[in-house]
């Protein structure tokens, strides 16, 4: 496989109605969050630890920043910042914004901040270097 290097961003960082569309998605599929990242949100957690079969602490630790899902590259980064992103509240007005930098979510096909988690979680991430992977393909 050859490295990518169109220079080409994820649509879905250059629309933003793309963009909530695909969180609203997420949300319901596949249980994106928490709301609010800075608060216990026991119950969101408590949630994950039963889905996952792990204590919640460690489910506290599965995070979009670890995934092995999540694309934390330089060419995502300044995709990111070439184009306007949305922030939380654009999703869903109940959802605060973290103020993180955030990354790309390969399986959901979304932009997403390292501190939330949903129910596709995978160990492996972030990924940092593509290695010739094109991460929407």
């Amino acid at each position: 496989m050859e490295e990518y290097t169109s220079g080409a961003c994820p649509v879905v960082l250059t629309d933003k109605n793309l963009s909530i569309a695909n969180h609203k998605i997420c949300i319901v599929k596949a249980d994106l969050g928490p709301p609010n990242p800075k608060m216990p949100e026991v119950m969101f957690w408590l949630k994950k630890s039963m889905k996952w079969n792990v204590s919640e602490c460690a489910a506290r630790e599965m995070v979009c920043g670890n995934c092995g899902h999540y694309w934390k590259t330089k060419m995502i980064d300044d995709c990111m910042k070439k184009y306007e992103q949305i922030t939380p509240p654009d999703v869903d007005p109940s959802w605060v914004d973290t103020n993180e930098s955030g990354g790309y979510c390969d399986e959901w096909d979304i932009p997403c901040t390292s501190s939330r988690t949903c129910d596709t979680w995978e160990p492996g991430g972030p990924i940092t270097d593509a290695k010739g992977k094109n991460p929407f393909e």
